[in-house]
């Protein structure tokens, strides 16, 4: 199982997202509202994932994105969008989104995806 940071504007979103994550065994170690309480957040909890939203005020998530992988390359970094195009999801890609889930959130599809990464993951990452 592992730690996650929740980072949406959307406070529903982030409750649907929290029951989800808690009922497949992980730990929300924290939420954030914006791409800058996210990076601190990052800094001051060290979680090992972060579920990410793309469309954010503040800062948006591609830019977040960025500056977590500068913080720590090793935190897996999902995305999260109700954006089906897929040069968004491409995008997220390049600049070091491990995987991505779309929006409505399906339990199902978030927890697979989830176990997916983790499944990626050096055994001594875990």
């Amino acid at each position: 199982m592992v730690d996650v940071l929740l980072v949406d504007d959307s406070e529903m979103a982030r409750f649907l997202l929290k029951q989800i994550l808690v009922s497949g065994g992980h730990t929300i170690i924290g939420e954030a509202g914006d791409g800058e309480e996210c990076i601190q957040k990052v800094r001051d909890l060290s979680p090992q994932m972060v579920i990410l939203d793309l469309v954010m005020p503040k800062m948006r998530g591609i830019e977040t994105l960025k500056v977590i992988r500068e913080i720590d390359p090793s935190i897996r970094v999902v995305i999260c969008t109700g954006d089906h195009q897929e040069y968004s999801v491409r995008d997220a890609v390049k600049f070091g989104a491990s995987g991505y889930i779309i929006k409505p959130f399906h339990k199902a599809a978030v927890l697979e995806e989830v176990r997916d990464i983790l499944s990626e993951a050096p055994a001594d990452d875990e």
